[in-house]
């Protein structure tokens, strides 16, 4: 008995796992990301590893799976700048745990220091109010002076926080970021403005790459997709194929050359309008929906003479519809464009086609695409040059309101002072073609601020609060033009946390810049996200 007794616990010290190869910690190779470290170890089999990390005011664990092999290297993420960090290892199969007996430590380096290398962030709010996690957003430089322009295209950056605004992670980008989302799988996807498509894992690696076929740069790392350039946003549907925005640059007869005065003299003009596709992970075009097939090219917008394409090398090219936004609707497997040009959110069926609505301000539309659009509720107030459309768990439509112009083209535009930005949602009835305003995040006696490009909005699932980014503030009232801005250092931003009640009330914000006075930088943001942590 006692020999039997002396083998089975032979044979289950031999199963137990353990470090054949004991951890080691060494900073990120990848200088893209600094705030983070590799950890690599042996297990002589695989097992699941939990990292506990703590700097002597945080502590958190990083979870990782069975798909994971330590001997490859984990990442250790979350770390605040500047600080010492103790990190416990445990590893477990399906019997035993075991944890490393010793303690490893890791110091991040301090955040850059330079006005042009990070921006400032200030926080306030109750964090008790707010969704848990982490919030990613991009972050835009605008400095002034010459080449500016060039130069502020070439920064790029991915930066998230904490709820007190402590940055646990960023990722120093080759060029502009626009649009980012994150996948399952926890890797970030994220446009560029040099037209290029990356996936990224949260070490900074790069998993995978496209570009635009016809993007004037020419050639660039990774697949190239058939289109002329990718811009603003796209979505992942459920198969991994992305819904992205392209275009396409027409020449058009007796065209406009002013928005403000429709009897201006025409001539024929190089005119850019979007095209929506579908893309397999191979790069191949699935399908193309084209504005010039389904939209009129003589109903334009403000803006559309503001050189958008020309500063990004498409010489002599107007902005006519300017959609910036691609969102993916899983529920109702439909596809939401936001034309920013145009004041106009679409809706039409992923496999089809077949065009479901138009919301917009009505007036201007050519009459086959007048029997598309929702009749508003008596007083309803239509935003205008919109951005990121959500639909929400409930069924209703969330839209960044940037509330430019007031107007379309040849129309009065507003007073700049009576012009304001806000996130606002919409019930829609889809089958009587209605909608009505529900919620706004507006509160009452509260300065108004005017985005004039950009912008965002999150539903949060556990809190049922609203995440808005407000995307370009300037510190002047209304809109100036995106042309008259560019190359000058007047931005900020902020994203803001709200409950979603009437009336709003604000839980949370992060300031972006400097809100109180123009600075020798500006800074501000495409887009916000909040995520449950760092890893899913």
């Amino acid at each position: 008995m006692r020999l039997f007794l002396l083998l089975i616990c032979a044979v289950t010290l031999a199963a137990a796992p353990k470090f054949v190869e004991p951890p080691i910690l060494v900073a990120n190779p990848n200088a893209a990301v600094p705030l983070a470290a590799v950890l690599k170890f042996s297990a002589g089999r695989t097992v699941r590893t939990t990292i506990s990390i703590t700097d002597g005011k945080h502590s958190w664990e990083l979870h990782y799976g069975l798909d994971r092999n330590p001997a490859l290297g984990l990442p250790v993420i979350g770390m605040r700048p500047g600080r010492r960090h103790q990190i416990r290892v445990t590893i477990q199969d399906a019997t035993r745990k075991l944890a490393w007996p010793k303690t490893l430590a890791f110091t991040t380096p301090a955040l850059p220091t330079g006005e042009l290398d990070f921006p400032p962030l200030h926080v306030k709010g109750d964090a008790k109010r707010m969704e848990p996690g982490i919030t990613m957003m991009t972050a835009r430089r605008e400095e002034s002076g010459a080449n500016s322009n060039k130069r502020n295209q070439a920064f790029g950056m991915l930066l998230a926080i904490d709820e007190k605004g402590e940055v646990v992670w960023y990722y120093k980008a080759e060029s502009r970021v626009s649009g980012f989302h994150r996948r399952a799988n926890g890797n970030l996807l994220f446009f560029t403005q040099d037209f290029r498509l990356f996936e990224i894992d949260m070490l900074g690696n790069t998993i995978a790459a496209w570009y635009a076929k016809g993007r004037p740069l020419g050639p660039g790392q990774g697949t190239a997709v058939d289109t002329l350039n990718f811009h603003h946003d796209f979505s992942e549907t459920a198969a991994g194929t992305l819904i992205m925005l392209g275009s396409d640059a027409r020449t058009i007869d007796n065209w406009y050359t002013s928005e403000k005065d429709r009897d201006a003299p025409r001539k024929t003009q190089k005119v850019m309008g979007d095209e929506i596709l579908e893309v397999s992970r191979d790069g191949k075009v699935l399908w193309k929906w084209n504005t010039f097939e389904h939209m009129d090219p003589f109903r334009i917008g403000y803006e559309t003479f503001n050189q958008y394409w020309m500063r990004r090398g498409f010489p002599d090219t107007h902005d006519w519809t300017h959609a910036n936004s691609a969102s993916y609707d899983e529920k109702d497997d439909a596809i939401l464009i936001s034309f920013r040009h145009q004041s106009a959110i679409f809706k039409f069926d992923r496999k089809t086609h077949e065009l479901r609505w138009i919301l917009g301000e009505p007036s201007g539309w050519p009459d086959d695409l007048r029997k598309y659009l929702l009749m508003p509720a008596p007083g309803m107030r239509w935003f205008w040059q919109q951005h990121s459309p959500r639909a929400t768990a409930n069924g209703t439509l969330l839209v960044f309101d940037n509330g430019n112009y007031g107007a379309q083209a040849f129309q009065p535009p507003l007073a700049p002072e009576k012009e304001v930005s806000r996130a606002v949602e919409y019930a829609i009835d889809e089958k009587n073609k209605t909608v009505r305003e529900v919620w706004s995040s507006e509160i009452e006696g509260e300065r108004k601020v005017v985005s004039i490009a950009m912008g965002s909005v999150q539903p949060l699932p556990f809190s049922n609060n609203i995440l808005v980014g407000y995307g370009w503030l300037t510190h002047s009232t209304g809109t100036n033009g995106t042309s008259g801005v560019v190359g000058t250092a007047d931005s900020w931003s902020r994203v803001r946390e709200f409950s979603h009640t009437k009336p709003a009330q604000l839980v949370w914000e992060v300031v972006m810049g400097d809100e109180a006075k123009p600075a020798n930088v500006g800074w501000h943001l495409f887009s916000a996200e909040r995520w449950p942590s760092l890893v899913p």
